[in-house]
């Protein structure tokens, strides 16, 4: 028996292999003319029409095209939220409080609409450059649009505080018709307001600057925030001590006043003691009995007789001490009345003589109104002996 079998011709042997050439997908297979396909391929194949390459140029300008669109969708979302950010409400608040950190009083001004008149003597560079506790920086808190105005909260950080700050906002048109344009409305300034304890028409200088108070002697200056520092340049007759005055942030136009009480220097005491003793005398060189506006006179004449020589004779001069001032003026008390005598020769019926009242008091109270460039001016508050219990 043999171990070798004869090839079955229906089994799927060795022998029913097709050749390499004719497997599908080779390099080598014969190609089906008609059906375009390798031969052996089922009915109904077709050959796969090769994909297109495409060019170096097209791919680069695809991809540019693709960049360039993506380009313009940014920046169009970029131009947006740029555009709404320069245009919002906030930023004319910024620019002004920026340029009032800065220093930067004329720009200030102008962001504010602010017009500063000649008597505005603190609202320049000079005069805020010598203020203290300014605002160092500030925040902004909130911003309120309600359409045609607007409403911005910031905190100025002023003196180691913040201080609240409210700012309104017009809106005076629209960028490309799309971007509101807002207009700072000027903020209320606050106020450096001085009260001097003297005459009218003072000169006090502020922060460098010189300004002249009314006949009241008060004086209100408009100020940005800041501490002032407040002197009366009362010249050799008057002096004050100094004082200071904060303008804390907007808003505020009322402050406490700055008061500077006056006082006499050595100068305006000499000079006031010489305007008394001057009105002393101008009373002693009257021949009247009763001299116009003194605080002396002789009374008792006898109508019989003619009074002719007449004459005041200062005895003694008063002493006067010079207080604080009130609203007439520095007070001149007298500590020491002085005396004078009246004589006068007479003649009548009965015959001649000669006549005297005396001593009389003599009282110098009254009031230095004021000084000039000659020295003090003296105002009695007695006069003809009203209160002169001595005559």
């Amino acid at each position: 028996m043999s171990d070798e079998q004869t090839p079955d011709p229906d089994q799927h042997g060795w022998g029913s292999v097709p050749p390499v050439a004719t497997i599908r997908g080779t390099q080598d297979a014969p190609q089906d003319p008609q059906l375009g396909a390798p031969f052996g391929a089922p009915l109904g194949a077709r050959r796969s029409r090769p994909r297109r390459k495409l060019r170096r140029g097209q791919v680069v300008g695809i991809v540019a095209g693709i960049v360039v669109l993506s380009l313009l969708l940014v920046g169009g979302i970029a131009g947006s939220l740029i555009g709404s950010s320069t245009h919002s409400a906030d930023r004319p608040v910024r620019a002004f409080l920026d340029d009032v950190v800065a220093g930067k009083v004329d720009d200030a001004l102008d962001d504010a609409g602010i017009d500063a008149e000649e008597s505005d003597v603190l609202l320049t560079d000079a005069a805020y450059a010598k203020a203290t506790a300014k605002p160092t920086g500030y925040r902004i808190a909130a911003v309120r649009d309600d359409g045609d105005t607007a409403t911005v909260s910031a905190y100025l950080r002023q003196g180691g505080q913040d201080v609240a700050a409210r700012f309104t906002l017009d809106k005076a048109g629209t960028d490309w018709g799309v971007f509101p344009i807002w207009e700072l409305q000027a903020p209320d300034l606050g106020m450096v307001d001085v009260d001097v304890r003297g005459p009218g028409g003072a000169t006090v200088e502020v922060a460098g600057g010189s300004t002249t108070t009314a006949k009241d002697g008060t004086a209100r200056l408009r100020a940005l925030p800041g501490t002032y520092d407040v002197a009366l340049d009362g010249g050799k007759w008057v002096q004050a001590d100094d004082g200071t005055a904060t303008v804390s942030g907007f808003d505020t136009p009322t402050s406490t006043p700055v008061e500077l009480t006056t006082t006499l220097t050595d100068a305006g005491q000499q000079a006031a003691k010489r305007a008394v003793d001057a009105w002393v005398d101008g009373c002693i060189a009257s021949t009247d009995a009763a001299p116009a506006g003194c605080s002396f006179y002789a009374y008792g004449q006898n109508p019989a007789y003619t009074y002719t020589n007449q004459k005041w004779t200062l005895d003694s001069r008063p002493t006067v001490s010079i207080g604080d001032w009130t609203s007439n003026g520095w007070l001149v008390s007298t500590t020491t009345f002085g005396k004078a005598t009246f004589t006068a020769d007479i003649a009548g019926a009965g015959g001649t003589g000669t006549a005297s009242a005396g001593p009389l008091n003599v009282n110098a109270s009254g009031y230095i109104s004021g000084f000039t460039a000659d020295g003090a001016t003296f105002r009695s508050a007695v006069g003809n002996g009203s209160s002169d219990t001595g005559s």
